[in-house]
């Protein structure tokens, strides 16, 4: 089958794929054609997160999202934190692109292994334009501009390090990185030349 690729949506490491030859990885990505934001004041927060429990069956996450958002509520920002609210599409879009910061929290796995990320990454870059995350190695490879936080309270101290910086150069150019390098289409043209 010399003629067949293996891929994953993230980073194949040998250790974990090491009975496989030739493995081509690649990551999610921000599928940007049903979300069309509208700037609107009532939709901006300082800090935002649009997102689920994602119980993978060892109830981790949880866990890791009342930390992190415990340590955020200390600062006492104007937050809009949506887990689980089944907001439509447009709400979503229009919280990620009006707020200042995004935030983005993986599961367990992902921080340990390191070898993957959540579609979020894509997401809140594509639309708020800055995003702090907890520390993946996998996210950090692709976007190493990206500040990355370790504990809840190293990630308090970085939305408190830029809160109040001016971010919208920032915010442009990455939401351009998103459209240019990092939506579906991209993923499927690197798939189409796979020879």
């Amino acid at each position: 089958m010399e003629h067949v690729h293996l891929w994953n949506f993230g980073n194949a490491k040998k250790e974990y794929f090491h009975k496989w030859n030739n493995v081509r990885s690649l990551p999610l990505a921000f599928d940007s054609i049903n979300y069309k934001p509208i700037k609107d004041s009532k939709y901006e927060f300082d800090i935002c997160f649009v997102g689920g429990w994602a119980d993978n069956g060892y109830n981790e996450k949880k866990k890791i999202m009342i930390d992190h958002f415990a340590e955020i509520k200390k600062l006492g920002l104007q937050c809009g934190i949506f887990i689980n609210k089944n907001i439509s599409i447009q709400d979503e879009a229009n919280v990620l692109f009006n707020s200042k910061i995004a935030i983005n929290i993986h599961d367990a796995y992902s921080r340990t292994l390191g070898c993957n990320s959540n579609e979020r990454a894509f997401k809140t870059l594509g639309l708020t334009g800055f995003v702090i995350s907890d520390k993946v190695d996998f996210v950090a490879s692709i976007f190493p501009e990206i500040p990355m936080a370790e504990t809840p309270q190293e990630m308090a101290t970085l939305i408190t390090k830029f809160i109040d910086q001016d971010l919208e150069k920032v915010k442009s150019k990455n939401r351009l990185n998103i459209i240019n390098n990092h939506s579906y289409i991209n993923r499927v043209q690197e798939l189409s030349n796979l020879t």
